[in-house]
Parts: C-alpha cells; structure tokens; sequence
C-alpha cells in the first residue's frame, strides 16, 4: 500500500488549489461556523509551529480531549503537521486502563477544552506532560506563537515533514474490549472512501473518537471534499437541510436511529407525510416486489415527498451498522446508493516503539537591543499563562 503524502503536503495542496472553497462547517450558537481551505492551512500550520516552541517534538504523543467539531480538526491537523501523534481517548474507557495504556509512551500534551475532560486522566502517570487548556483566546495564542517561529524557521514544518517521512501520522484511538485489555490503534478502511473528490460535500455524524469518524477526517484531508461534521443524531434533520449534501456518513448510534428520525421528519417545517409509517412500509414492500393492491403502491410512490428531507443532492449513504430492509429500499426509490467502509481489523500498537523522538533544530538567534521584551503580545515578564504549561505533573494534579 502506497505511503500517503504527508499531512503538510495534502493542505498544501487543497490551501493552493481550493484556497476559497470550504473545507469544515460546523453548527454552532444557533448558526453555521466554516473555514475555507486557505484559512484552515493557516490556522493549522500556526498552530503546529506553536506546539513545537512550546516544547514538542516530532514522535511525541499529544492526547486530545476536545469534542467533535473544528477545533478538534484544527487541532488534531496540527498535532500531526508538527509530526507528533495524536491520541484519543473514548469516554467509556476505564481509569484504570487509560493509566496502563498511556504508562510509557512519554505523553508531552494534553490539550482540553475543559478542565472535567481531565477526569479520565486522573490515574494516568503524566509526570513530563504539559496541560493546554484550549479555548478561543488561548488558541489564537498558540497560533501567535507559532507565526513568529515561522518567521524566524521558515522551514520548519517541511523540516519536520521530511524527518517523519513514511511514518504513520493518523490519529490513535483507544480500544475497549469485552473481556480483555483495552489496546491503542490506528483505524484504517477501506472501500467507499477512496472516490471522495474535492468537489463532495460530506455530512458526518460521530464523536472524534470513533473510527468512523477519524478514517472519514483523513479521507476528507486528502480529497479536498467540504466536511459537515456534527456530533450528535437530533442535529442530522438541520444538517442535511444547511449543507445539502453529497455523501452522508452515519456513524453506528446515528445509524441506529436513522428510521426513527426519517419516520419523524420535516420538511420546510412540516411533516413529509401524514401517515409516515404506512408509507415507508409500502414501499418496502413495492422494493420487494410483493403483491400490493392500486392503492398500496399509490402509497408507496408517496415516498418521493422525503427526497427534499436529504438536502437534494445526495448520492451515496454510508452507514457504519446494518443496513435495514427500509433504508435498503429508500435508497432504491429515491436513487441514491449505500456505501460500505470496511474496517480493517484493529492491530495493537505499540506507541513507544513505533515512535522514535526527533528533536527540532534551533531557530536562529536573533540579537535584541532591549533586556525587556513583550512576551507574545501580552505586557508582564511571565509565559502567557492561558497556555498552561504549568510544569510536570499538572495534568494528573486536577
């Protein structure tokens, strides 16, 4: 399997070739939030140069506990550009065992957007990780930080690149298993996610830390496609009605609910039909070529008043579950396809080997004609405290 450019590489690209088109939209207060491709490339390669001035090395590992959404892209994105690993962390996991899997592996972040998200670390033996807790200010922050190390190691990042060359850069997850340890791994797949081109628009519901989600992140950054990203299965009705998408990409608890939500739809503020059920069971059964009276497949033509319900131009529907004989048989009346990503089974990785720590060359001494300098645009003597790097065991101390 041919080795992916590198994530630097493919922003590149899409920054030069897409600079205005969008490349993540999110909900957000009430309205719709967006970066184009340009900006993205900007705010990531920002924010990559900050991490690596505020101590980290290409091969460390940065654990990320940020929710869904652009901030947790940006962030992930510019974990990897800077050549570190990014790990997340499921909910679900055990204390303990999030202890025993980051016991190690020499984590040197942790960035949060809250300080509870610090509850599942608690155990976790940190004692040379720094704490970023990530909201609007600090972020922009970092990203300053990073801006002036560019100025001064114009090469830095493509220095990184090509230091990391042919290692694995994607996100790490952990895994719970029934019965047994918890294990670390990197998701791949395989099938529907290979035609993505830059010209889709890709509607995924999911958390960051589910493998749906994070294969979907790394096939967006190499196509170049707009990526609609929610969180949660009540926000899907709106989403598909903003951002009319091109493929949708249900992850396994939005997928469990999808006939409920198709059954309990709107469209332009009113339900697509009176007696919903009665409908999506008649066309069910027209799909399968039952025997059906005039009146039965009168109903079942009736399904066409829920195409707007998809935005319109959808084409393919991706759901990482079972495809129910009423989904099957929607996708067949109203003529989209159903998708497949084949997981790849899980491999247990093993971060401390597969990593080795490359130290970043020094940028260029510059000579100053004062003692005292503004310290990143912040008057006072002291690193800017919104970065939190508080010294060791801060992380576990909460």
């Amino acid at each position: 399997m041919p080795v992916p450019a590198s994530p630097l590489a493919r922003l590149e690209r899409h920054a030069r070739n897409r600079a205005l088109e969008v490349a993540v939209t999110e909900p957000r207060a009430g309205s719709w939030a967006s970066l184009t491709w340009n900006e993205l490339y900007r705010r990531v390669i920002d924010g990559a140069a900050g991490m690596i001035e505020a101590g980290v090395d290409p091969g460390q590992v940065v654990v990320l506990r940020i929710p869904a959404g652009i901030r947790q892209l940006e962030l992930e994105l510019a974990t990897r550009v800077a050549g570190a690993v990014p790990l997340l962390l499921p909910e679900h996991l055990d204390t303990d065992e999030v202890a025993r899997l980051l016991d190690g592996i020499g984590v040197r972040l942790v960035v949060v957007d809250d300080e509870s998200r610090l509850a599942l670390l608690r155990r976790a033996a940190l004692s040379d990780a720094q704490l970023f807790e990530c909201d609007d200010r600090s972020w922009e922050r970092l990203r300053g930080m990073g801006l002036e190390r560019r100025k001064r190691q114009p090469d830095l990042l493509t220095w990184v690149a090509g230091a990391r060359a042919g290692a694995p850069s994607g996100a790490v997850l952990g895994l719970r298993r029934d019965k047994a340890e918890a294990w670390l791994f990197r998701p791949e797949s395989s099938g529907t996610l290979s035609d993505l081109t830059g010209d889709d628009v890709v509607l995924l519901t999911g958390e960051a830390t589910d493998r749906l989600t994070t294969v979907v992140r790394d096939a967006h950054l190499t196509a170049g496609s707009t990526l609609a990203w929610i969180a949660s299965p009540d926000q899907l009705e709106a989403a598909l009605a903003h951002v009319a998408p091109t493929h949708v990409l249900l992850d396994h608890a939005t997928a469990r609910v999808l006939e409920d939500l198709i059954e309990h739809g709107t469209v332009g503020g009113a339900p697509w039909h009176t007696a919903p059920r009665d409908v999506l069971e008649a066309m069910s059964a027209h799909v399968a070529e039952a025997r059906m009276s005039a009146k039965a497949r009168k109903l079942a033509a009736e399904v066409s008043a829920l195409a707007p319900w998809w935005g319109g131009r959808l084409r393919l529907l991706v759901l990482d579950a079972r495809v129910s004989r009423t989904v099957s048989a929607l996708a067949t009346s109203l003529g989209f396809r159903i998708g497949r990503i084949a997981h790849h089974p899980a491999a247990r990785l093993d971060l401390a080997r597969e990593h080795a720590v490359v130290a970043v060359p020094a940028p260029p001494e510059v000579e100053v004609a004062t003692v005292s300098l503004p310290r990143r645009g912040r008057a006072g003597d002291g690193l800017d405290a919104a970065f939190s790097l508080a010294g060791p065991g801060r992380a576990q101390d909460r």
